[in-house]
């Protein structure tokens, strides 16, 4: 039994093609279908349903994958481990967040790279639940998410910082004067939001839910930044993180309005799995946001008196 048999199941569930699961991992496709029945043989199980072509994993194929997955995400970390105590750590990090957390992204990269120049950062913008999925398959080593929901239990938990939110408009859409907006003036305006299926689109749901009110956006979309750019054209409005625009500096014509009535408040805070030994990229993350996050909070303008860590014992 070798690695590259669990490196080739890999490749075949993701590609779902056995001809491209080979041309990932640079093999003939016959060098890779014989290596996988010889895998079969070992286990003396059948992995793999083929009818003339791939049709999927047979239930014990499915758990033979998962396996698969944590010894290859075994091996890795075991590099990376040996790699920081020769203070030498290289690779890949990956990171998936949530768009609303796009304005402490580039401080957190920055930090990271200062403190491990080998290391390339990887970040992927993807629904909380696939993000979950991802952290427990080792597809994700960390995820930059609310920190809210029974499904967090299991992982550990850092808050970064508390998010609000506020309206961003262009500039001249509402008098200069006003510093302030409630949601139920918010949801008259012409609005461009964040998809519905999105967590951070639910939770803006629930605060115009909360006083009865139920806007019709003009535009809905998956890309923050996209968003703000509708909004830079002065026809639309939208709803980002409190000192978005501030801290991204790239949206001339808009400015932002502090949302009220109710005020929003979530924690957004970084996430990794529960292991042990821990994952050596997602152990030298947390480390380094433990001793940089007032830093970052302070950069995004956000409140220092937060929590603590969960960490497993």
């Amino acid at each position: 039994m070798f690695l590259r048999q669990f490196e080739y199941l890999i490749a075949l569930e993701q590609e779902g093609h056995f001809g491209r699961a080979a041309e990932r991992c640079h093999v003939s496709q016959p060098s890779l279908s014989s290596a996988l029945q010889q895998l079969e043989s070992e286990l003396d199980v059948t992995i793999i349903l083929r009818h003339q072509r791939y049709q999927g994993f047979t239930p014990e194929g499915e758990r033979v994958v998962s396996w698969a997955k944590r010894l290859l995400a075994d091996r890795k970390s075991m590099i990376e481990d040996l790699a920081i105590m020769r203070r030498n750590l290289n690779g890949k990090i990956r990171v998936g967040a949530m768009p609303t957390s796009s304005p402490v992204l580039p401080r957190i990269s920055q930090l990271f790279t200062q403190a491990y120049p080998a290391v390339e950062i990887d970040i992927q913008f993807v629904g909380s639940g696939n993000l979950l999925n991802e952290l427990r398959n080792f597809e994700l080593d960390v995820g930059i998410t609310y920190l809210e929901g029974q499904s967090l239990k299991k992982l550990n938990t850092m808050v970064l910082y508390q998010e609000q939110l506020s309206l961003m408009i262009p500039k001249n859409m509402l008098p200069t004067r006003q510093k302030t907006i409630g949601w139920k003036e918010a949801a008259e305006l012409p609005l461009c939001l964040l998809s519905p299926n999105m967590k951070e689109r639910q939770v803006m749901d629930e605060a115009f839910a909360s006083i009865d009110c139920d806007p019709s956006p003009k535009l809905e979309c998956n890309s923050i930044f996209q968003l703000a750019f509708h909004v830079m054209q002065g026809d639309l409005a939208t709803i980002v993180p409190n000192g978005f625009s501030r801290a991204n500096d790239a949206f001339p014509g808009t400015r932002e309005i502090q949302l009220i009535d109710p005020i929003i408040s979530k924690p957004v805070g970084l996430i990794w799995e529960k292991v042990a030994p821990p994952l050596p990229m997602a152990q030298a993350m947390a480390d380094l946001l433990i001793e940089s996050k007032h830093e970052i909070q302070e950069a995004l303008g956000k409140s220092t008196d937060l929590p603590q860590a969960k960490v497993a014992a």
